[in-house]
């Protein structure tokens, strides 16, 4: 499978799998936390995957 797919796989469910966690945690608990830190990296990987397939060409 092409990179550029595993990562925006991956970054989308560890993106929603974050945002599950925020909504089901106590706030500033460490799953709140664990959370909050899984939703950013989920965007950071959908935002390289997405990035890679972006052509800069005009």
């Amino acid at each position: 499978m092409e990179r550029f797919v595993t990562l925006v796989v991956a970054g989308g469910l560890a993106l929603v799998a974050g945002l599950w966690a925020v909504r089901l945690a106590a706030t500033l608990s460490a799953g709140w936390l664990g959370g909050v830190a899984l939703t950013f990296l989920g965007l950071a990987a959908l935002g390289v995957g997405i990035g890679r397939e972006l052509s800069t060409d005009w």
